[in-house]
């Protein structure tokens, strides 16, 4: 009885570790986790075309409503990206609470030819921000759950 306890605790452990991605942002190293609730998983799109898409499997897509000011070698695509959403030192999801309710931050990494910022930025740090309930991304002002 003693050993199956021990092993569940172990196979818990192993893998709330493999759940852990180390995500570099700016020179620094991040743990992140893909391991959130479900309400953060799908797209998030608004009145345009634009959308960020969260995948279960921790990978996901950004489209820009617009470019915007990109270097002329940068292909205007929908960005294909790996995705954590920071974790602190207890390995919680990290939030932050606000005037409207709780912002999460969430580093998107690129992992296709095309990046964030004009393809200038190979990481980009966002926000998913909980308002009352309501679902949005702080990097375009109508993109909603």
């Amino acid at each position: 009885m003693l050993y199956l306890l021990i092993f569940s605790i172990l196979s818990l452990f192993q893998t709330n570790l493999a759940e852990r991605k180390i995500i570099t942002y700016r020179g620094e190293e991040y743990n992140t986790t893909t391991t959130v609730n479900e309400r953060f998983i799908g797209t998030y799109k608004g009145r345009k075309s634009g959308y960020l898409k969260l995948n279960k499997d921790g990978t996901g897509t950004y489209k820009y409503d617009m470019f915007g000011m990109a270097l002329a070698s940068c292909k205007r695509i929908p960005i294909r990206f790996e995705w954590g959403f920071l974790i602190d030192s207890t390995n919680q999801v990290v939030k932050r609470k606000r005037d409207y309710g709780y912002s999460y931050p969430i580093l998107l990494k690129s992992t296709s030819e095309t990046c964030f910022q004009g393809c200038r930025t190979p990481v980009m740090m966002d926000f998913i921000l909980d308002k009352k309930g309501v679902l949005n991304v702080s990097s375009s002002d109508d993109w909603k759950k």
